[in-house]
């Protein structure tokens, strides 16, 4: 469902217009970090509306994290693996019990 929509589409009805520019502009996020924000913005609104409240720094340094967990576990060899087997994301990271939401 996520995967077909527009980047930030689901984040844009959710966080600041600033915030959205920032990961956009920069370099350090790609499209994995923008489907990490658009699925918090779909399943959790409201925590990440008061995560970007407490300071714009906090968070695109937790979803700066959360970036680099998911592709270290979906780039690594077991990782591939599984995805070769047919599962998908979510589930890769869920055998290897990696916290999807906030």
């Amino acid at each position: 469902m996520l995967s077909n929509s527009l980047p930030l589409s689901i984040a844009a009805n959710v966080l600041a217009r600033a915030t959205l520019e920032s990961v956009l502009r920069s370099p350090s996020y790609n499209a994995r970090g923008w489907k990490i924000l658009d699925r918090w913005a779909f399943d959790c609104p409201e925590q990440l509306c008061k995560l970007e409240a407490g300071g714009e720094i906090i968070l695109l340094g937790r979803l700066l994290e959360q970036q680099e967990v998911e592709h270290q576990v979906l780039s690594s060899i077991a990782g591939l693996e599984l995805r070769s087997h047919g599962l998908a994301e979510y589930e890769v990271l869920a055998l290897h019990e990696i916290r999807t939401e906030l």
